[in-house]
């Protein structure tokens, strides 16, 4: 399960998550300030990871690994990547599509 955050242009997983899916990553030593000042520390980077769409499709994505309590975030650029759209309707609430195409 993930956040999904359409103002935001990193894709984050916490540590703990990266070290129980054994992801290689390369170490980093950034501080990331949230829009209301609070700051992350993220201290690796997992690129090339593959995920399992909902469709049962394989991608590739890269993910920054954040220290603390954080949600894995899935971010415009991954949205974008994937064909994936989000609709809000009054009458129907919100709507998460997915488009199988590969979008290549």
């Amino acid at each position: 399960m993930a956040l999904v955050d359409t103002g935001s242009e990193i894709n984050i997983i916490p540590e703990e998550i990266s070290i129980k899916a054994s992801l290689t990553s390369r170490k980093l030593n950034m501080n990331l300030r949230g829009i209301g000042g609070n700051t992350t520390s993220l201290v690796g980077l997992s690129e090339f990871t593959p995920i399992t769409m909902i469709t049962g499709q394989e991608k590739e994505i890269h993910l920054f690994i954040s220290k603390g309590a954080v949600h894995t975030i899935l971010v415009r650029p991954f949205l974008a990547a994937n064909n994936v759209k989000l609709e809000f309707s009054h009458k129907q609430g919100k709507i998460f599509s997915y488009s199988e195409q590969d979008g290549h």
